[in-house]
Protein backbone atom coordinates (compact mmCIF):
# COMPACT_ATOMS: atom_id res chain seq x y z
CA UNK A 1 0.00 0.00 0.00
CA UNK A 2 1.39 3.63 -1.07
CA UNK A 3 2.10 5.52 2.07
CA UNK A 4 -0.36 8.48 2.46
CA UNK A 5 0.81 11.48 0.68
CA UNK A 6 1.26 15.11 2.75
CA UNK A 7 -1.18 17.66 1.39
CA UNK A 8 -2.16 21.43 1.89
CA UNK A 9 -4.48 23.28 0.47
CA UNK A 10 -3.67 27.31 -0.73
CA UNK A 11 -7.15 29.90 -0.69
CA UNK A 12 -9.87 29.36 1.53
CA UNK A 13 -12.33 30.69 -0.64
CA UNK A 14 -15.78 28.26 -1.58
CA UNK A 15 -13.69 26.32 -3.96
CA UNK A 16 -10.56 25.72 -1.94
CA UNK A 17 -12.76 25.13 1.44
CA UNK A 18 -14.19 22.02 -0.78
CA UNK A 19 -10.60 20.86 -1.36
CA UNK A 20 -10.15 21.26 2.46
CA UNK A 21 -12.94 19.13 2.58
CA UNK A 22 -12.47 16.00 0.23
CA UNK A 23 -8.93 15.88 1.09
CA UNK A 24 -10.36 15.23 4.81
CA UNK A 25 -12.18 12.85 3.49
CA UNK A 26 -9.34 10.97 1.90
CA UNK A 27 -7.60 10.12 4.95
CA UNK A 28 -7.01 6.67 3.89
CA UNK A 29 -5.14 7.81 1.01
CA UNK A 30 -3.82 11.11 1.99
CA UNK A 31 -2.34 13.12 5.23
CA UNK A 32 -4.17 16.82 4.93
CA UNK A 33 -1.37 19.23 7.12
CA UNK A 34 -2.79 22.84 6.49
CA UNK A 35 -4.13 25.47 4.83
CA UNK A 36 -2.99 28.80 3.84
CA UNK A 37 -4.35 32.40 3.57
CA UNK A 38 -3.97 35.54 3.89
CA UNK A 39 -7.33 36.41 5.55
CA UNK A 40 -6.80 35.56 8.79
CA UNK A 41 -10.46 34.20 9.12
CA UNK A 42 -9.54 30.87 7.41
CA UNK A 43 -8.13 30.06 10.73
CA UNK A 44 -11.32 28.80 11.62
CA UNK A 45 -11.85 26.32 8.61
CA UNK A 46 -8.14 25.42 9.96
CA UNK A 47 -9.36 24.68 13.37
CA UNK A 48 -12.56 23.41 12.24
CA UNK A 49 -10.48 20.40 9.88
CA UNK A 50 -7.80 20.45 13.13
CA UNK A 51 -5.39 21.25 10.66
CA UNK A 52 -2.67 24.11 10.61
CA UNK A 53 -3.12 27.19 9.37
CA UNK A 54 -0.73 29.52 7.67
CA UNK A 55 -0.89 33.30 6.29
CA UNK A 56 2.24 32.85 4.64
CA UNK A 57 2.45 29.84 2.11
CA UNK A 58 5.82 29.90 1.35
CA UNK A 59 6.28 29.87 5.29
CA UNK A 60 4.15 26.61 5.27
CA UNK A 61 6.10 24.84 1.97
CA UNK A 62 9.07 25.38 3.56
CA UNK A 63 8.11 24.01 7.15
CA UNK A 64 5.97 21.22 6.31
CA UNK A 65 7.85 19.83 2.89
CA UNK A 66 4.47 18.59 1.63
CA UNK A 67 4.09 16.15 -1.41
CA UNK A 68 1.35 17.71 -2.80
CA UNK A 69 -0.58 20.87 -3.00
CA UNK A 70 -4.05 22.59 -4.43
CA UNK A 71 -3.63 26.09 -5.30
CA UNK A 72 -7.18 27.99 -5.00
CA UNK A 73 -7.06 31.29 -5.08
CA UNK A 74 -8.09 33.98 -7.91
CA UNK A 75 -6.58 33.94 -11.19
CA UNK A 76 -4.24 36.75 -11.30
CA UNK A 77 -2.09 34.62 -8.35
CA UNK A 78 -2.07 31.00 -10.11
CA UNK A 79 0.92 31.45 -11.76
CA UNK A 80 3.27 32.85 -8.83
CA UNK A 81 2.23 30.69 -6.67
CA UNK A 82 2.43 28.07 -8.57
CA UNK A 83 5.82 28.55 -9.88
CA UNK A 84 6.61 28.52 -5.89
CA UNK A 85 5.01 25.38 -5.79
CA UNK A 86 6.39 23.36 -8.75
CA UNK A 87 9.95 24.77 -8.29
CA UNK A 88 10.25 23.26 -4.75
CA UNK A 89 9.15 20.07 -6.30
CA UNK A 90 5.46 19.84 -4.90
CA UNK A 91 2.86 18.26 -7.41
CA UNK A 92 0.60 20.80 -7.88
CA UNK A 93 -2.85 20.98 -9.00
CA UNK A 94 -4.07 24.67 -9.66
CA UNK A 95 -8.00 25.69 -10.27
CA UNK A 96 -8.94 26.70 -13.58
CA UNK A 97 -7.78 28.84 -15.06
CA UNK A 98 -4.14 27.46 -15.68
CA UNK A 99 -2.94 31.22 -16.06
CA UNK A 100 -3.52 34.73 -16.67
CA UNK A 101 -2.15 34.40 -20.15
CA UNK A 102 -1.09 31.36 -22.54
CA UNK A 103 2.33 32.27 -21.88
CA UNK A 104 2.35 32.03 -18.19
CA UNK A 105 0.79 28.31 -18.57
CA UNK A 106 3.82 27.77 -21.32
CA UNK A 107 5.98 28.00 -18.31
CA UNK A 108 4.32 26.52 -15.55
CA UNK A 109 3.50 23.88 -17.95
CA UNK A 110 8.02 23.31 -18.96
CA UNK A 111 8.78 23.84 -15.46
CA UNK A 112 6.42 21.19 -14.21
CA UNK A 113 8.27 18.67 -16.45
CA UNK A 114 11.82 20.10 -15.78
CA UNK A 115 10.88 19.27 -12.13
CA UNK A 116 9.34 15.86 -12.63
CA UNK A 117 6.25 16.58 -11.15
CA UNK A 118 2.47 15.41 -11.68
CA UNK A 119 1.22 19.06 -12.66
CA UNK A 120 -3.06 19.36 -13.59
CA UNK A 121 -5.66 21.97 -13.91
CA UNK A 122 -9.02 21.95 -12.26
CA UNK A 123 -11.30 21.29 -15.13
CA UNK A 124 -13.29 20.03 -12.46
CA UNK A 125 -16.52 18.64 -15.25
CA UNK A 126 -13.83 16.43 -16.94
CA UNK A 127 -14.81 14.28 -14.11
CA UNK A 128 -18.06 14.35 -14.13
CA UNK A 129 -19.55 10.70 -14.94
CA UNK A 130 -21.93 12.07 -17.32
CA UNK A 131 -19.20 13.78 -19.88
CA UNK A 132 -17.53 10.16 -19.26
CA UNK A 133 -20.16 8.78 -20.61
CA UNK A 134 -20.90 10.64 -23.32
CA UNK A 135 -17.61 10.93 -24.47
CA UNK A 136 -17.95 6.99 -24.53
CA UNK A 137 -21.12 7.16 -26.75
CA UNK A 138 -19.13 9.62 -28.86
CA UNK A 139 -16.42 7.63 -29.40
CA UNK A 140 -18.23 4.23 -30.03
CA UNK A 141 -20.19 6.14 -32.83
CA UNK A 142 -23.44 5.84 -31.40
CA UNK A 143 -24.64 9.38 -32.19
CA UNK A 144 -22.82 9.02 -35.71
CA UNK A 145 -20.60 12.19 -37.01
CA UNK A 146 -21.12 15.31 -34.69
CA UNK A 147 -23.11 18.57 -36.09
CA UNK A 148 -23.15 20.49 -33.28
CA UNK A 149 -22.62 20.59 -29.37
CA UNK A 150 -24.83 23.39 -27.33
CA UNK A 151 -24.08 24.49 -23.84
CA UNK A 152 -26.08 26.42 -21.08
CA UNK A 153 -23.97 26.68 -18.00
CA UNK A 154 -25.71 29.64 -16.13
CA UNK A 155 -27.33 31.33 -13.60
CA UNK A 156 -25.80 31.46 -9.35
CA UNK A 157 -24.25 34.80 -8.90
CA UNK A 158 -21.38 33.83 -6.85
CA UNK A 159 -21.66 35.21 -3.11
CA UNK A 160 -18.11 37.11 -3.57
CA UNK A 161 -18.34 39.20 -6.75
CA UNK A 162 -15.57 37.52 -9.12
CA UNK A 163 -12.18 39.25 -9.75
CA UNK A 164 -12.39 37.75 -13.51
CA UNK A 165 -15.22 37.51 -16.38
CA UNK A 166 -17.62 34.63 -16.83
CA UNK A 167 -15.91 34.00 -20.00
CA UNK A 168 -12.63 32.75 -17.94
CA UNK A 169 -14.59 32.07 -14.53
CA UNK A 170 -17.50 30.07 -16.17
CA UNK A 171 -16.81 29.13 -20.38
CA UNK A 172 -13.91 27.73 -20.29
CA UNK A 173 -14.98 25.03 -18.35
CA UNK A 174 -17.34 24.24 -21.63
CA UNK A 175 -14.59 25.17 -24.10
CA UNK A 176 -12.20 22.93 -22.68
CA UNK A 177 -15.19 20.17 -22.60
CA UNK A 178 -15.57 20.94 -26.67
CA UNK A 179 -12.07 20.31 -27.26
CA UNK A 180 -12.15 16.77 -25.70
CA UNK A 181 -15.34 15.38 -26.96
CA UNK A 182 -14.22 16.45 -30.35
CA UNK A 183 -10.45 15.97 -29.67
CA UNK A 184 -9.75 18.93 -31.93
CA UNK A 185 -9.59 23.07 -31.61
CA UNK A 186 -11.80 25.51 -33.24
CA UNK A 187 -10.75 27.31 -36.03
CA UNK A 188 -12.22 30.60 -35.45
CA UNK A 189 -14.33 31.99 -32.71
CA UNK A 190 -17.59 34.34 -32.49
CA UNK A 191 -18.64 36.28 -29.03
CA UNK A 192 -20.81 38.79 -27.55
CA UNK A 193 -20.85 40.04 -24.24
CA UNK A 194 -22.29 42.11 -21.68
CA UNK A 195 -22.05 43.16 -18.39
CA UNK A 196 -25.14 43.51 -16.10
CA UNK A 197 -24.88 42.96 -12.69
CA UNK A 198 -20.93 42.50 -11.86
CA UNK A 199 -19.12 46.16 -10.96
CA UNK A 200 -16.47 45.44 -14.06
CA UNK A 201 -16.52 42.33 -15.76
CA UNK A 202 -18.57 40.85 -18.82
CA UNK A 203 -21.27 38.66 -16.88
CA UNK A 204 -23.24 37.46 -19.23
CA UNK A 205 -21.44 36.12 -22.90
CA UNK A 206 -22.57 34.27 -25.81
CA UNK A 207 -20.30 31.69 -28.34
CA UNK A 208 -20.32 29.97 -31.58
CA UNK A 209 -17.04 27.98 -32.39
CA UNK A 210 -16.30 26.83 -35.86
CA UNK A 211 -14.76 23.35 -35.40
CA UNK A 212 -15.09 23.13 -39.25
CA UNK A 213 -17.37 20.18 -39.66
CA UNK A 214 -19.33 20.46 -36.38
CA UNK A 215 -20.06 23.54 -34.41
CA UNK A 216 -19.85 24.81 -30.70
CA UNK A 217 -22.28 27.06 -28.87
CA UNK A 218 -21.82 28.48 -24.96
CA UNK A 219 -24.39 30.49 -23.21
CA UNK A 220 -23.07 31.36 -19.92
CA UNK A 221 -24.14 33.37 -17.46
CA UNK A 222 -24.71 34.78 -13.95
CA UNK A 223 -27.41 36.46 -14.03
CA UNK A 224 -29.93 33.94 -15.29
CA UNK A 225 -32.44 33.51 -11.82
CA UNK A 226 -31.99 29.75 -12.27
CA UNK A 227 -28.85 27.61 -12.30
CA UNK A 228 -28.66 25.67 -15.34
CA UNK A 229 -25.61 23.51 -16.66
CA UNK A 230 -26.51 21.15 -19.52
CA UNK A 231 -25.29 19.94 -22.43
CA UNK A 232 -26.62 18.42 -25.80
CA UNK A 233 -24.79 17.01 -29.05
CA UNK A 234 -26.39 16.68 -32.32
CA UNK A 235 -25.10 13.73 -34.68
CA UNK A 236 -26.18 12.16 -37.92
CA UNK A 237 -27.01 9.23 -35.92
CA UNK A 238 -28.92 10.24 -32.88
CA UNK A 239 -28.93 13.17 -30.43
CA UNK A 240 -28.00 13.30 -26.57
CA UNK A 241 -29.01 15.50 -23.76
CA UNK A 242 -26.88 15.46 -20.74
CA UNK A 243 -27.47 17.38 -17.36
CA UNK A 244 -23.97 18.08 -15.44
CA UNK A 245 -26.32 18.59 -12.06
CA UNK A 246 -27.74 15.52 -12.15
CA UNK A 247 -24.91 13.55 -14.28
CA UNK A 248 -28.13 12.17 -16.33
CA UNK A 249 -28.09 11.49 -20.44
CA UNK A 250 -30.96 11.08 -22.10
CA UNK A 251 -30.08 9.39 -25.88
CA UNK A 252 -32.38 9.82 -28.90
CA UNK A 253 -31.36 7.15 -31.33
CA UNK A 254 -32.47 8.08 -35.10
CA UNK A 255 -35.25 5.73 -36.61
CA UNK A 256 -34.84 6.93 -40.39
CA UNK A 257 -37.19 5.12 -42.79
CA UNK A 258 -36.82 5.13 -46.42
CA UNK A 259 -40.24 5.66 -48.29
CA UNK A 260 -41.23 5.76 -52.19
CA UNK A 261 -41.99 9.25 -52.88
CA UNK A 262 -43.57 10.39 -56.36
CA UNK A 263 -41.81 13.81 -56.30
CA UNK A 264 -38.30 12.21 -55.39
CA UNK A 265 -36.32 8.69 -55.63
CA UNK A 266 -36.18 8.61 -52.15
CA UNK A 267 -37.66 10.78 -49.47
CA UNK A 268 -36.35 10.06 -45.56
CA UNK A 269 -38.98 10.05 -42.98
CA UNK A 270 -38.06 10.55 -39.47
CA UNK A 271 -39.51 7.68 -37.04
CA UNK A 272 -40.01 8.09 -33.26
CA UNK A 273 -37.10 7.74 -32.21
CA UNK A 274 -35.50 5.30 -29.87
CA UNK A 275 -34.99 7.27 -26.02
CA UNK A 276 -33.15 5.74 -23.14
CA UNK A 277 -31.85 7.48 -20.01
CA UNK A 278 -27.98 6.90 -18.69
CA UNK A 279 -27.61 7.32 -15.54
CA UNK A 280 -25.77 5.72 -12.43
CA UNK A 281 -25.27 6.43 -8.69
CA UNK A 282 -23.83 9.94 -8.38
CA UNK A 283 -20.78 10.92 -8.17
CA UNK A 284 -18.73 13.97 -7.09
CA UNK A 285 -16.72 15.24 -9.85
CA UNK A 286 -14.09 17.05 -7.59
CA UNK A 287 -13.48 13.87 -5.43
CA UNK A 288 -12.77 11.79 -8.44
CA UNK A 289 -10.78 15.03 -9.86
CA UNK A 290 -8.66 14.69 -5.85
CA UNK A 291 -8.55 10.74 -6.09
CA UNK A 292 -7.07 11.23 -9.60
CA UNK A 293 -4.30 13.60 -8.92
CA UNK A 294 -2.90 11.26 -5.32
CA UNK A 295 -3.09 7.78 -7.81
CA UNK A 296 -1.25 10.30 -10.31
CA UNK A 297 1.29 11.75 -7.80
CA UNK A 298 0.88 7.64 -6.41
CA UNK A 299 1.80 5.84 -9.28
CA UNK A 300 2.59 7.98 -12.12
CA UNK A 301 -0.17 6.93 -14.01
CA UNK A 302 -1.72 10.48 -15.22
CA UNK A 303 -4.09 9.24 -17.82
CA UNK A 304 -6.83 9.98 -15.71
CA UNK A 305 -5.92 13.88 -15.35
CA UNK A 306 -6.73 16.66 -17.45
CA UNK A 307 -3.44 17.61 -19.15
CA UNK A 308 -2.83 21.34 -18.77
CA UNK A 309 -2.05 21.17 -22.71
CA UNK A 310 -5.51 20.95 -22.83
CA UNK A 311 -6.58 23.58 -19.88
CA UNK A 312 -3.65 26.03 -21.61
CA UNK A 313 -5.61 25.54 -25.37
CA UNK A 314 -9.22 26.70 -23.63
CA UNK A 315 -7.46 29.43 -21.83
CA UNK A 316 -6.68 30.82 -25.42
CA UNK A 317 -9.71 30.56 -27.05
CA UNK A 318 -11.15 32.11 -23.93
CA UNK A 319 -9.40 35.22 -24.29
CA UNK A 320 -9.51 35.37 -28.04
CA UNK A 321 -13.15 35.11 -27.67
CA UNK A 322 -12.93 38.19 -24.98
CA UNK A 323 -11.55 40.22 -27.89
Amino acid sequence: MSKKLKVVVIGAGNMGRNHVRTYSNMDDQVELLALADINPEAEKLAKEYEIAYYKDYKKMFDELQPDAVSIVVPTPLHFKIGMDAIERGINCLVEKPIASSPEEGDQLIATAKKKGITFTVGHIEHYNPMIQRLKSLIDRKEIGDITSITVKRVGGFPIVEPKTDVIIDLAVHDIGIMNFLLETEPRSVYAHGSKTLHSSKIDSAEMLLDYGSASGFIQANWITPVKIRTIAVTGSDGYVEGNYITQELTYYKHNMKKVRDSFKDFVRKLGDPEKRYIAETPQEPLANELRAFVHAIQTGDSSKLVDPKLARKALAIALAALK
